[in-house]
């Protein structure tokens, strides 16, 4: 700690009665407090998912997390600028003109970043409220105050993030050591620096928006990286041939066919529209594709070559939310699943997909599909209302198998060298590795944080993995776990598919569909 900024030290005197109780108090009371959040972490996100949707508040920490270098750019900058500008004003100025020149300078500055950030201004107030509190002039009448004095004492997290100054000020004049010793009077600068602090991190952390991406980007995205589309784009399906590449997502109402061989140029879109359905389905037997309009709740059929819509199929029953599709040919059914945003209807359906009659509805609410390559078995991940994995068996329609895993699991992919279903489990970094008949635990391997979706190069047994949190897509062996490589793409990945062929992922996001060659992890 600087010397400015030490407790004074003590004199001849006794040390004042208490004193050393209120910087025990000083120094504990943060971690208690965030001990105090830890411990009710449950029943607060359960209130935000309540009140605000877990939804808003998991796309608030994956836009922040996966943009740390732009953000910490925007905290250097401010408390730069508001250091320049308070050395000059404090030199030349009386305190409090000092004091109105380095607020109006700072709110000016901050007001700019959003504003080139793309974000709402609304969310400027709070680091500007941090710079006009932290940098007022202290009255030496206004230490003594009572009410002063209690706030200080007891707003816990307020006066260190709002009143760091005074805070400051106040505790070392509040309880010196001995009743002879003085505190050394800090500089104004050192003085003033904890609140230029706060208000850069308050700065990173409510910016936001395309231009700061676009900035992380160019910072850390590798130039072999292509950016194919600009849009909020979901589900992803390649064709056997590894030529084709079928997009659906929320930004685009229309299926869409990408020519892998010639991206910029060769798009076929579909003249029916999807409503902007999330999850596609791709059958290799039929050239077929399949996707659920959930604005009209009809199962959509396509001809895969021309995207030409062959039939729809309704399905009245299916619950409101984002749905995935699941295309199995031994049992010639479609398998509908719902995410269940609302509680009706039935969020899991089974379906005829030569008749369209329903042959199965369960109130099983998964927040993803996979089948099974070479069987008639179709898995079941829950990232919300519930802490397991499902084996549905589609020729006797009837679960099979029912394991206990992470809180929050995600994704799934299926490791056929070893016969073992693959797992996401962002909150814990990993991917569980289960016996794909049994769904018996096998194990696990590390990767990234946040770890969301995955894709299995089968030529060389490596796992293409992509995080939910930090924006990148981590490559490793799959026999050793060792990380070949990590490439930056940007926030909310959401799939991913590989052409083995020529080692190359294709990775959609909220805002992007890249296209990431990877071959060169060695």
């Amino acid at each position: 700690m600087p010397a400015s900024l030490q407790p004074p030290l003590p004199g001849n005197g006794l040390a004042a009665p208490g004193a050393h109780w209120v910087w025990v108090w000083a120094l504990l009371r943060i971690p208690a407090l965030l001990g105090l959040l830890f411990l009710v972490r449950r029943p607060l996100l359960d209130l935000v998912e309540r009140y605000l949707g877990i939804e808003r508040l998991t796309e608030f920490a994956i836009t922040v997390l996966s943009t740390p270098l732009a953000r910490l750019g925007l905290a250097v900058l401010t408390v730069v600028v508001l250091w320049l500008v308070f050395r000059w004003a404090h030199a030349r100025l009386s305190a409090w003109r000092a004091y109105a020149a380095t607020v109006l300078v700072g709110c000016s500055l901050i007001l700019a970043l959003f504003v080139a950030t793309d974000i709402s201004l609304w969310r400027a107030l709070p680091p500007m409220l941090c710079l006009a509190l932290n940098q007022l002039p202290i009255a030496p009448a206004e230490r003594a105050h009572p009410l002063w004095s209690l706030l200080m004492r007891w707003g816990v997290g307020v006066a260190e993030v709002l009143f760091f100054r005074r805070y400051w000020s106040w505790l070392t004049t509040r309880v010196p050591l001995s009743a002879t010793a003085t505190a050394a009077p800090a500089s104004p600068v050192l003085a003033s620096l904890p609140g230029w602090l706060i208000t850069g991190l308050a700065v990173a952390v409510l910016a936001g928006g395309p231009g700061l991406v676009q900035v992380e980007r160019a910072v850390r995205m590798p130039d072999g990286v292509e950016i194919l589309q600009q849009r909020n784009i979901n589900g992803l399906a390649l064709d056997a041939s590894g030529r084709y590449l079928f997009v659906a997502g929320h930004g685009v109402r229309h299926l869409q066919r990408i020519d892998t061989r010639d991206p910029g140029h060769a798009m076929l879109t579909s003249a029916a529209s999807t409503g902007g359905a999330q999850g596609v389905a791709y059958d290799p037997q039929t050239e077929q594709l399949y996707v659920l309009n959930i604005a009209t709740r009809m199962l959509q059929y396509y001809d895969a070559r021309t995207l030409a819509l062959l039939r729809e199929v309704p399905v009245p029953d299916i619950s409101p939310g984002d749905p995935w599709i699941a295309a199995d040919g031994r049992t010639n059914t479609l398998v509908v699943a719902s995410e269940a945003d609302q509680r009706v209807g039935h969020p899991f359906i089974v379906v005829d997909r030569q008749t369209g009659r329903e042959l199965d509805r369960r109130n099983v609410d998964a927040g993803n599909l996979l089948l099974h390559p070479e069987g008639t078995l179709l898995y079941l991940s829950f990232f919300r209302n519930s802490s397991s994995l499902m084996a549905y068996d589609l020729q006797r329609r009837e679960f099979v198998a029912e394991v206990g895993t992470d809180a929050r699991v995600d994704r799934m992919a299926f490791d056929l060298a070893r016969t073992e279903l693959l797992l996401a489990s962002p909150l814990r970094s990993r991917v569980l590795r289960f016996d794909a008949r049994t769904l018996a635990l096998r194990g696990e391997i590390k990767s990234v944080f946040g770890v969301r979706v995955m894709a299995i190069d089968t030529q060389r047994d490596w796992l293409v993995s992509g995080s939910l949190v930090t924006g990148q897509i981590e490559v490793q062996e799959l026999a050793t776990g060792k990380v070949l490589q990590r490439i930056y793409l940007g926030p909310w990945l959401r799939s991913i598919v590989v052409d083995p062929q020529t080692a190359t992922a294709y990775v959609s996001a909220n805002g992007a569909l890249y296209k990431v060659p990877y071959g060169t992890g060695r």
